[in-house]
C-alpha cells in the first residue's frame, strides 16, 4: 500500500495516513516529497529475506530497491514493513509496479501511476 505517511503509536499500532496509487508532476525527472509503503505478511516462522522493488513497467528500470531480513517467532505474528521513501526519482510518466517478495518468491504487487499534470487540473 502507498501512503503519505505511516505513524507508529506508543502501543505499536500503525496509522496509515493518505493512501494513494497515483502521483502527478508537471516535469520529469521528479523526486516526490516523502511518502511511505506499508507491506505486511503472516504465517511465517524463523528468519526470512524480503525485497520491495519498484520498477518502471515499460523498461523494467528499478526506481526503488529495498531489501533486508526479519525474524518471526510465531506463525501467528504479523510482520509489518513500513519504509519511508525519500529521493526515489521517477524518470518519466507511466506505470510503475511495486513487488513484495519473501525469500525470492513474489507474494504481492501493486501498481503506481505517475501522470503529467495539466494546468487545468490545478485549482487555486
Amino acid at each position: 500500500m502507498f501512503a503519505d505517511k505511516i505513524i507508529i503509536e506508543n502501543n505499536g499500532k500503525r496509522g496509515v495516513i493518505g493512501t494513494f496509487n497515483r502521483f502527478y508532476s508537471k516535469k520529469f525527472p521528479i523526486a516526490f516529497p516523502p511518502w511511505a509503503i506499508y507491506a505486511a505478511v503472516t504465517n511465517l516462522e524463523g528468519k526470512h529475506e524480503f525485497a520491495i522493488t519498484l520498477v518502471r513497467e515499460e523498461t523494467n528500470q528499478v526506481i526503488l530497491p529495498l531489501n533486508g531480513q526479519f525474524d518471526v517467532r510465531s506463525r501467528n505474528d504479523v510482520v509489518e514493513l513500513t519504509p519511508s521513501i525519500l529521493g526515489a526519482v521517477f524518470p518519466k510518466e507511466g506505470t510503475y509496479i511495486l513487488t513484495f517478495s519473501i525469500d525470492g518468491t513474489q507474494i504481492g504487487a501493486r501498481v503506481l501511476f505517475v501522470d503529467v499534470v495539466k494546468d487545468k487540473q490545478y485549482k487555486k
